[in-house]
């Protein structure tokens, strides 16, 4: 019934509006002459409105054909059919919304049916939509290059003597893949640093020197945005990172919300990686890039805040003590989760605020309600609820959590970036609970070791422990 679940599932994104559109559809002959689909679709919008779970499949029978005796091969061959008249209900309106590339696909059409007039007519309006389209990001000069592979197409048939638009081909051809390839090669790099993979970036290097080498290149939005991403993330420079900001935030109005998310997600994960290596100066970084992003919508996810940036938001805000900042936003932001995580991440995220106000009663309440689904967030629960029993005191629940989230992270298939940390924190609060107080030079010793580590999310914490030294 994988379709049939996959058709349920399409049917629920949709709202009152592509409803309506996808009604008349089923009602026009020109798409469908089967009124078994119309009763079909008209009972399972009923059904979504509801709220209700997914009907069996009987029920599903009994609304489409009334007066016949349940068949599930039929009715599992009729809700394939009603998805196939979705899908193609969902591309007539992709069409719709981007008509530059309707445009470009009608022109290629006059072309083939030989309709020179319409043709040129056609040629002309998509030249208009071209010059007239603010965007620069790499679906457009996906679309300039279409646009002149198109023209060039029509001149071969028609006139061999008249411009052939190589030079212009040849140039968008350079832009899209620069765009393409840095683009991937930032993301490539933000997974290697997560799961320590080696990466090869092709061809990449052997363009880089162009690209700081020819102005031009750099005047294109796209290209600037993310070779400077690429360089803040492989080189860890601080002033890529700033010539990156300036890039993006000059040009924002060249994109789209959608265009946005992978820069704006980029520099975040690049700010939390900086900052899980104990460097502040990211936490307001990262914050400033969350607000920005959510504010603007461009973060959201069908209007709501995925429950991991709301997660993000408070922990940087915690490391910068705004804790009045922090439950503000958990009060009130919180509608804007979705209902089936709303509950466990905000007493989740209250148990982190109250563990930072001092109050540990409180956070191992919060925690008791907080049955998060996502590994890391049980990871950070498990950390907190030792930080916990240590401020407390109580050591034998310290030293029997310490043994069970060490057996929880070997046994789990984690990140190695977080195996590593964890790990490392385990073995420094290991040490530090053993330590006699006299022995003042093997804690000297220790807080050196732990100031040499590169990647140590609770760093800060840890020195504390040993004597209130901070890095």
């Amino acid at each position: 019934m994988e379709r049939s679940y996959k058709l349920l599932e399409i049917l629920d994104t949709f709202d009152r509006k592509e409803i309506r559109q996808l009604r008349k559809i089923l009602r026009s002959p020109f798409f469908v002459l089967r009124e078994d689909l119309k009763r079909l679709f008209e009972f399972l919008v009923k059904h979504q409105k509801k709220g209700k779970t997914p009907p069996k499949l009987a029920a599903i029978f009994a609304k489409t054909y009334p007066e016949e005796t349940f068949n599930a091969v039929k009715i599992r061959g009729t809700m394939s059919d009603l998805l196939e008249r979705v899908e193609e209900f969902l591309l007539i309106n992709y069409h719709r919304q981007d008509q530059l590339k309707a445009r470009l696909l009608l022109t290629q059409i006059y072309r083939t049916r030989k309709l020179k007039k319409s043709y040129e007519t056609n040629i002309k309006k998509t030249e208009q939509l071209l010059y007239k389209n603010a965007h620069r990001n790499g679906h457009y000069y996906e679309q300039v290059l279409d646009f002149y592979m198109e023209k060039m197409q029509f001149q071969i048939n028609t006139n061999r003597t008249d411009h052939l638009f190589f030079q212009e081909i040849s140039e968008n051809n350079d832009i899209l893949f620069l765009i393409r390839k840095l683009q991937n090669a930032c993301a490539q790099l933000t997974h290697q640093s997560v799961y320590k993979m080696n990466t090869d970036f092709g061809l990449l290097n052997y363009f880089l020197d162009q690209i700081e080498t020819q102005p031009q290149y750099m005047k294109i939005p796209a290209i600037s945005i993310f070779y400077y991403c690429y360089r803040f993330i492989k080189d860890t420079d601080l002033n890529y990172f700033q010539k990156f900001k300036t890039a993006l935030f000059a040009n924002r109005h060249h994109f789209t919300n959608e265009d946005l998310q992978a820069p704006y997600r980029l520099a975040i994960n690049f700010c939390i990686r900086k900052l899980n290596e104990s460097e502040l100066f990211f936490a307001r970084e990262g914050l400033t890039f969350y607000q920005e992003g959510i504010s603007e919508g461009i973060l959201l996810e069908n209007n709501l805040i995925p429950r991991f940036s709301f997660n993000n938001m408070v922990a940087m805000a915690l490391k910068l003590q705004e804790y009045n900042w922090v439950e503000d936003f958990i009060t009130n932001a919180s509608v804007k989760l979705a209902p089936r995580f709303r509950q466990q991440t905000v007493s989740f995220n209250f148990a982190r605020l109250e563990f930072a106000r001092k109050d540990y009663d409180k956070a191992l309440i919060h925690l008791q309600t907080a049955e998060n689904e996502d590994l890391v967030n049980v990871l950070i629960s498990k950390m907190l609820i030792i930080k916990i029993y240590f401020e407390q005191d109580a050591i034998e629940s310290l030293q029997s959590s310490l043994d069970s989230f060490e057996q929880y992270i070997r046994r789990r298939e984690v990140s190695d970036y977080h195996r590593t940390n964890f790990l490392k924190v385990i073995r420094y609060t290991r040490k530090i609970i053993t330590l006699p107080s006299y022995a003042k030079e093997e804690k000297a010793m220790l807080v050196e070791k732990i100031k040499t580590e590169t990647v140590l999310s609770e760093q800060n914490w840890l020195l504390e422990k040993l004597g209130g030294v901070i890095v």
